[in-house]
């Protein structure tokens, strides 16, 4: 019988201005950092709504989180930055590999499973405030 050491790592490699991006997922670690960090993603991924402007003022700081986490750096301040100065499309390659990685059964399964494991889903009393990020630059 195969132990937890036993397993193979699932994940996806992107090819970014010539150079191999190993893409690792997100870890229930990665996501706990995630939701604590940007109660709005938890928000949005048990069916609550979010202001569009809010998604404007912390998109870019939320979008590099989840690059950096995705890629095995969960919480890195360096990994983020770099994610940040990505182009679009050298973004949009990396979250599709992350989700790919992470939910391979695709969105919906996860988020039931996610909100149904860890009770997230309908409890009133399971709310957050807004994240306390800078907003982010215009430039």
């Amino acid at each position: 019988m195969a132990g937890l050491l036993d397993i193979a790592p699932v994940t996806e490699t992107v090819t970014i201005n010539g150079t191999a991006v190993e893409v690792t997922g997100i870890s229930a670690e990665g996501i706990a950092h995630l939701f604590n960090r940007f109660p709005e993603i938890r928000m949005a991924v048990t069916g609550r709504k979010v202001d569009a402007e809010r998604w404007m003022e912390i998109g870019i700081d939320a979008l590099s989180a989840i690059i950096a986490a995705g890629c095995g750096n969960v919480g890195s301040t360096e990994h983020e930055k770099v994610a940040a100065r990505l182009p679009a499309v050298a973004q949009a390659d990396l979250i599709e590999a992350i989700m790919k990685v992470t939910m391979p059964g695709g969105p919906v399964p996860f988020v039931e499973r996610l909100t149904g494991l860890l009770n997230l889903g309908g409890d009133p009393s399971n709310t957050a405030p807004a994240t306390k990020s800078p907003k982010a630059s215009r430039h």
